[in-house]
């Protein structure tokens, strides 16, 4: 399910990551990258707790039963990672990154969704000395290894979010008002550990705008 949701978040189309990069300048045009990096970061945050936390106290509402109550539960899962591929994609390209090629889009996806584990582990495979391995590496990295970076990191998410993913998915299932509680602290607690992986895999974002690197297949 995971994973399925990862291929089809990923599809985005790049020009709609750079439309909302271009809004969000617009938007606050006195505001330099490092603001905007901030703001993604917010901006994610609270949508990942309202959208878990209206998982959660419709879950436990009495009308809704167990098989209800789980399809909410995975639909939610495709939203959350649907707004954590837009905010990394939407990282990256302030940072001066317009990631388009599939396997490199997926790379930094699964590796910021780990957390900062997934960095680790991509620094590990790459024998780099330091974490921010998506901005050295990622725009040279071949295609046969991002595909064995990304096989690496499906299934350290695939145990993750079988540990965490449905411990709070449980949580959801409470009395009204306790499941929304969990389910948008969870929410954002996975937020968050989304935007440190994306910080740990692009380094921190400049106060000045970096000159943009497309890759491409």
């Amino acid at each position: 399910m995971i994973e399925a949701a990862v291929d089809k978040a990923i599809a985005i189309p790049a020009s709609r990551i750079t439309e909302r990069v271009a809004r969000m300048r617009r938007d606050r045009p006195g505001a330099d990258t490092a603001e905007l990096v901030a703001l993604a970061a917010d901006r994610f945050r609270n949508e990942a707790g309202l959208s878990s936390g209206a998982v959660g106290a419709s879950a436990a509402l009495p009308a809704i039963g167990t098989a209800s109550a789980a399809a909410l539960t995975v639909g939610q899962t495709a939203v959350f990672i649907g707004s954590a591929v837009t905010y990394v994609l939407t990282v990256a390209e302030l940072q001066g990154l317009r990631v388009v090629e599939p396997e490199k889009r997926r790379a930094l996806v699964l590796s910021a969704l780990l957390g900062r584990e997934g960095s680790e582990a991509v620094q590990g495979q790459l024998g780099l000395a330091s974490l921010f391995w998506a901005a050295q590496s990622l725009a040279q990295m071949p295609i046969p290894t991002a595909k064995s970076i990304n096989g690496q990191l499906a299934k350290r998410l695939a145990k993750r979010a079988a540990a965490k993913g449905g411990a709070i998915a449980l949580g959801r299932l409470l009395p009204l008002g306790i499941g929304a509680a969990i389910g948008y602290s969870g929410g954002r607690a996975l937020a968050n550990q989304v935007i440190e992986g994306a910080q740990a895999a692009l380094g921190p974002a400049s106060p000045f705008a970096p000159a943009l690197e497309v890759i491409e297949a």
